[in-house]
């Protein structure tokens, strides 16, 4: 009996090292990350076996856990996982641990992975008064309808990227899918707003840069294209989700070159 549980023993940590093998992870994170709010990352567990599959593994970053079952050879399998980051700017995304409980959960074998991967983290919007002002440039595209809003005819179905809110989603389409699904509606037409940096009343940087990316949001929602002035830097009004995350980036990255210089 012995020895038979010895043999047991000693097979299930083979099983266990080897189900580790030839395994790799990929981050797929969302477009919008701001600072210190949870954010759904996505994670893809890949195997790139030819004949086996993977068992029982667990993927976990920043003590948060979720689970894969089976992972046939040579395929992938993706999940979200709820992380939250703090500080804004660029940065690099946590490392990962991943544990096999194969055979039997008597072992659990893990190692960690560091993936070379970094993302910019926005300021989180912090309600503020409106500082709305008029672009006195005029009317460039004002006649524009195209932009992405929360009124009107639906323009596209698209996944969900964090930061949307809840009457947005599409909860039917979500039901059938594996990701949430989010509606863009057209906006209604507005005259370009420059947003001024210097001219935002806040207690100290941070708040300003939280209270600007609050307005970005809002204004772009509410269907006005949007223009930014920090410092010696000036982006012109736009609208639409591309214009948004270069403002955000702006926002983000505004001053950290005077710190580390």
């Amino acid at each position: 009996m012995v020895s038979a549980l010895l043999g047991f023993m000693a097979i299930s940590g083979v099983l266990g090292k080897w189900n580790l093998d030839r395994v790799s992870v990929r981050y797929h994170p969302p477009d919008e990350i701001y600072d210190s709010l949870p954010t759904l990352l996505g994670i893809e567990l890949i195997n790139r076996r030819r004949r086996l599959p993977i068992f029982l593994m667990e993927i976990v970053i920043a003590e948060r856990t979720t689970f894969f079952p089976v992972v046939d050879p040579q395929q992938s399998l993706q999940k979200s996982l709820e992380i939250s980051l703090c500080g804004r700017g660029r940065q690099q995304l946590p490392a990962v641990t991943i544990r096999s409980r194969f055979p039997v959960n008597f072992f659990i074998r893990s190692k960690g992975l560091i993936i070379d991967q970094k993302i910019t983290v926005f300021p989180a919007p912090q309600p503020c008064s409106d500082l709305r002002q008029v672009d006195p440039g005029g009317g460039a595209g004002t006649q524009q309808n195209w932009q992405k809003g929360y009124e009107g005819d639906i323009n596209r179905i698209r996944n969900y990227q964090g930061g949307e809110p809840l009457k947005s989603i599409h909860w039917k389409l979500s039901a059938r899918d594996d990701r949430l699904k989010v509606k863009e509606l057209s906006a209604v037409t507005r005259k370009p707003v420059v947003l001024d940096l210097a001219e935002i009343p806040a207690a100290n940087l941070e708040q300003r840069l939280r209270y600007a990316s609050y307005l970005v949001m809002r204004w772009l929602r509410d269907g006005w294209p949007v223009g930014l002035k920090a410092g010696s830097l000036e982006i012109s009004p736009g609208a639409g989700q591309r214009h948004k995350l270069l403002l955000l980036q702006a926002l983000a990255h505004y001053g950290q070159d005077q710190k580390t210089s």
